[in-house]
């Protein structure tokens, strides 16, 4: 995404990241400090998304009541040594509906681990072709277009300085 911003910002760090196959809200800091704590975090993050099938009851009930997946990468990198993960409840997801092979969707989950949405659709035989994240936190992607950038508004930055406090994060 550097290649893409103005050279100001080539030394800043990503909060996470977005793996190739996604899109959407990627938040940039200049500090470490705060980077860490929001990776960290369980701030709601916000994704719609398209997978290939049928959303079923099984998918619906490990949405409500979380996932233990062991031995199995469905859905991971294909270098990933990581086979067992587990999934906590996710905190919202509404399912919009399904035609010509695909389900369209919202979830809203409280963790970032890596390809997290990938690796728990993939248990389910789902394939996640899209996946925009829209919302972090307090943060939302609003009709900001894809490649472009945009600084934090006064009230964003409030209530990012009202997580730091909070959380007894001196940055």
């Amino acid at each position: 995404i550097y290649d893409t911003l103005p050279r100001q910002f080539s030394t800043w760090l990503s909060v996470g990241r977005l793996d190739y196959a996604s899109e959407g809200l990627l938040l940039l800091t200049d500090s470490p400090v705060i980077a860490d704590a929001l990776m960290h975090s369980d701030l709601e993050r916000e994704y719609y998304l398209k997978v290939k099938g049928t959303v079923s009851k099984q998918v619906i009930e490990a949405m409500q009541n979380g996932l233990e997946i062991k031995n199995e990468k469905k859905g991971a990198h294909a270098k990933t040594k990581i086979t067992s993960m587990s999934f906590a409840p996710f905190i919202d997801f509404e399912i919009f509906g399904s035609s010509g092979g695909y389900t369209k969707l919202r979830v809203v989950i409280n963790e970032g681990k890596n390809r997290e949405l990938r690796r728990f659709f993939g248990h389910f035989d789902l394939e996640v072709m899209d996946l925009k994240r829209v919302a972090f936190g307090a943060l939302d992607l609003g009709m900001l277009k894809a490649g472009k950038h945009r600084y934090l508004e006064n009230g964003e930055y409030e209530k990012l300085r009202d997580f730091l406090k909070f959380n007894e994060i001196r940055y």
